[in-house]
């Protein structure tokens, strides 16, 4: 018999657990964007080199810092599940080989990021510009073991539902960004004038100083102070856990690669067709992002209690989580979408007034808000599959949706005839809405495959 506790769409308990996790993140999530502006803002008002320079080293350090760095965020579901299981003993021992794997990542996306800087001197005839691009890369792989640090203590933190300390760090972080940027672009007192490359610096600066204060954290907290200790601790790695985490990780970390590669990309393609149609593009990228963030904190809040419902066992409860988690992701997404499709002439307006951009970008922002739904989707599915630790998928959708598939069609509706009149930006949007959807289909087809799987296997 069903336990009418768990019949509703909307359950109490868990609407209040998800709710307690997802707004905390969200908040990080737009201060960590806010930090992005910030280092735009500033670089900017150096000059359009400075900015160009940020612009172009960000484009490669930063989608390898991100995609890397996510490989780490499968602790979250991993100790999540631990303690659903009543075994949270082991946190500390995850815990500790994470932070080994963290050290051969830090190896690995130095070596990249190095590698990568190297490629500016082919994409432009601007010798100054590309050493400029180089020179902020650089500053960037000073931070890269900070960053990784930080992942590890996070997901500490939000396996035990916690998600607060990330959003205090974030707003600290960010204060202290913007004067830090401004000292070291045009140089002021002790600190050099780098110009655009100065942002970089900054951003390693800003990156440990938030490690540090995340560990200072972990290590203040009663709760938590043993499991830091162990995290530091120098003990002998168990490389059969290491890959483990690994094995888990790497997936999310390649899906995370394909599709921030897939937007940016298609971003260049349509650079041929001027200036307004890329800051048009830019625009309503933008403001994506920004109402992403909602899914993507949902989705992530979605992966720690869908792992701590499986660690337990606890079917009805898991199926409360994801009535609940469903029932508000789409009531949410449905208002978005709605103010979106209202609001698009205002919501451009806050960013230009030319009236080219506003016309073409209030265009895009209708794409925009239609593609939400299966944006938030997958987004979700994502975070369920990371809970039941079911993440090569991601991958292979990914890597199908966005490059087999969305990638060429995008190519073909805005630059060719071939199947309908040349869209222009528009086409970029309707292989966003095609790729997404069908991601959605398969990733939602594999958590009722994999949902049934883990209930199963006892």
């Amino acid at each position: 018999m069903v336990d009418t506790k768990y019949s509703k769409w909307i359950d109490k308990h868990e609407f209040k657990r998800l709710m307690a996790l997802m707004f905390p993140l969200y908040i990080a999530n737009l201060l960590h964007m806010g930090m992005g502006v910030t280092d735009t803002l500033v670089a900017g008002w150096k000059g359009e080199q400075d900015l160009a320079a940020v612009a172009m080293g960000f484009s490669i350090a930063g989608t390898i810092i991100i995609s890397v760095g996510a490989v780490l965020t499968i602790l979250s579901a991993m100790i999540s599940r631990l303690r659903g299981a009543g075994a949270d003993s082991k946190a500390g021992l995850f815990l500790n080989n994470g932070k080994v794997l963290a050290i051969c990542l830090t190896v690995f996306e130095a070596l990249l990021i190095y590698a990568g800087s190297y490629v500016f001197s082919f994409t432009t005839d601007n010798v100054q510009l590309a050493e400029q691009a180089r020179q902020y890369t650089l500053f960037v792989i000073l931070g890269i073991p900070a960053n990784l640090l930080m992942r590890i203590i996070m997901a500490n933190f939000e396996g035990y539902g916690q998600t607060r300390p990330a959003m205090i760090v974030s707003f600290f972080g960010l204060l202290l960004n913007i004067p830090l940027n401004y000292a070291l672009v045009f140089g002021v007192g002790p600190f050099p004038a780098l110009g655009g490359p100065g942002c970089g610096l900054a951003t390693a600066i800003i990156t440990w100083s938030m490690a540090l204060m995340m560990l200072g954290l972990m290590l203040g907290s009663k709760q938590h102070r043993n499991r830091a200790i162990q995290m530091l601790a120098l003990r002998t790695p168990e490389w059969k856990l290491v890959r483990h985490i690994l094995k888990l990780g790497v997936p999310v970390g390649v899906a995370s690669l394909c599709e921030m590669s897939f937007f940016s990309l298609v971003t260049l393609v349509i650079a041929p067709l001027g200036e307004t149609a890329v800051s048009s593009q830019q625009v309503a990228i933008n403001v994506s992002g920004i109402i992403f963030m909602l899914p993507l904190s949902l989705g992530i809040a979605a992966s720690i209690r869908a792992a701590y419902h499986v660690g337990g066992h606890r079917q009805e409860a898991f199926g409360a989580m994801l009535r609940t988690l469903l029932t508000v992701t789409y009531a949410l997404v449905l208002l978005l979408m709605t103010a979106t499709i209202i609001f698009r002439e205002h919501i451009v307006g806050i960013y230009t007034d030319s009236p080219e951009i506003i016309a073409t970008a209030s265009v895009l922002l209708i794409y925009c808000a239609v593609y939400q739904i299966a944006d938030a989707t997958q987004a979700l599915m994502c975070g369920l599959l990371r809970g039941c630790h079911d993440t090569a998928i991601i991958t292979w959708s990914n890597l199908t949706c966005y490059w087999l598939i969305g990638f060429p069609l995008a190519c073909i509706l805005i630059r060719t005839d071939w199947i309908v009149p040349a869209m222009g930006p528009s086409g970029a949007w309707m292989s966003f809405i095609i790729a997404l959807t069908l991601a959605a289909v398969i990733l939602t087809c594999r958590f009722l495959h994999t949902r049934k799987k883990v209930f199963s296997a006892r």
